[in-house]
């Protein structure tokens, strides 16, 4: 059994892509009963949330210490932005959370011995170099994402060539120097920051975002209808535009196949005039996001899930999606940077339909090819689980941890 100290301000409640995928992972955690987990993470004054436990996620937690924080520009803000820079040597945008939760981490650390601090997205680690840096305790740091965020690879950011602020600097530095096991979601962005991170292996561990084992089973209301469904954000950079593009000439080419594709989410103006434009609005359907476990009850009404990244020399991302996608064994459809993660899923047959999302040709022959396998029958057999995103899997990495020189 270890116990561990999880600091994630983006975990509960639940409100976003990176709450899910730690939601998740402490659900996975807790489940295997390998685990005692003190929780801290974070809620903003003024912002209405779902009203919900943690048990509604089947999380069993030793104590759940959810700390409030006004974001709002005002005195008591700026002097907490101030005295992280006191108490950690760096400040930046949103670490006064981190000064409101330190006397909360000290108390958790002065009445339990844990195995290792677990720190999962900004400003977390400030916490963990603290705990690492005074107490000694053994810090275990999560990058789902590049850090810091200048170093996002463009369009989202400046590359992790650019040149360093004088925060990044620090926090780079503090990421080098105090954290014991660094824990990226792919092959490809452990290599993308390790770039300027420089990192000896035994430091590092890939552990993708966790598939919970639902037994659930692929089931759509209608068999002679094809439905696509594309979850989450579609507005720049990631473009459906190929996709609306091919919909068009398909539809001109196949004018008796039924099909309806759906996008959950929020889109540029510009991509609903195009919808009206082709004249799709009877197979494109617009609807507005759910909760998130409204939108895996959802998920079953579908054939296939498709995954649109924006368009960047190499695609990094392990999206979220992803993994609740395969939780829901459905067959998925990456439409991204033809160098990157999902195309390596792909090639290693761990999803079924990829396009290159700069070539029109890739997207067309694909959706074909998507289309044949729907009259085939294909698209209603249930997807197996993918071995390293189990539960299991990700338990046992975790439970390694802070051990190095394994496998």
């Amino acid at each position: 059994m270890k116990r561990i100290l999880f600091i994630a301000p983006a975990s509960f409640p639940v409100t976003g892509a990176e709450n899910i995928v730690n939601i998740k992972l402490l659900q996975a955690l807790s489940k295997s009963g390998d685990f005692e987990i003190d929780l801290v993470s974070k809620k903003s004054k003024w912002e209405n949330y779902p009203s919900e436990s943690i048990s509604t996620y089947a999380v069993n937690l030793e104590s759940l210490n959810v700390v409030e924080v006004d974001n709002r520009i005002n005195v008591r803000t700026c002097v907490g932005h101030l005295l992280a820079f006191f108490y950690f040597g760096v400040t930046f945008k949103g670490a006064h959370w981190a000064v409101k939760a330190l006397p909360v981490v000290k108390k958790l650390f002065s009445q339990n011995k844990y195995d290792y601090v677990l720190t999962k997205d900004s400003p977390s680690l400030l916490l963990g170099y603290y705990l690492r840096k005074k107490k000694g305790l053994k810090w275990v740091a999560t990058w789902n994402d590049p850090y810091p965020e200048s170093k996002y690879p463009k369009p989202y950011g400046k590359g992790w060539q650019c040149r360093n602020s004088f925060s990044d600097s620090r926090l780079i530095k503090m990421m080098k120097n105090w954290v014991d096991i660094h824990i990226f979601p792919s092959n490809r962005i452990q290599t993308y920051m390790n770039h300027y991170l420089c990192l000896s292996s035994d430091k590092m561990i890939v552990v993708p975002h966790v598939v919970l084992d639902q037994k659930q089973t692929l089931s759509t209301p209608s068999c002679d209808i094809l439905k696509i469904i594309h979850s989450g954000n579609l507005k720049y950079p990631r473009n459906p535009l190929l996709l609306i593009k091919s919909l068009d000439l398909f539809m001109k080419e196949h004018p008796g196949f039924k099909m309806e594709v759906t996008f959950m989410g929020v889109l540029d103006d510009e991509m609903y005039d195009l919808i009206i434009q082709y004249g799709l609005t009877d197979i494109i359907k617009i609807i507005s996001p759910v909760p998130y476990k409204d939108s895996l009850l959802l998920l079953s009404q579908y054939h296939l899930a498709i995954v649109i990244e924006a368009s960047c020399e190499e695609g990094i991302f392990l999206p979220t999606k992803v993994s609740d996608f395969m939780q829901c064994h459905k067959h998925i459809w990456a439409i991204s940077p033809k160098i990157g993660v999902l195309n390596d899923l792909y090639n290693s047959g761990k999803i079924a339909y990829y396009s290159d999302n700069a070539d029109f040709d890739s997207v067309y022959k694909e959706l074909c090819r998507v289309c044949e396998d729907f009259r085939a029958g294909i698209l209603d057999r249930s997807v197996s689980l993918v071995e390293n995103y189990t539960e299991k899997y990700v338990v046992d990495k975790l439970y390694i941890i802070p051990y190095k020189h394994y496998q």
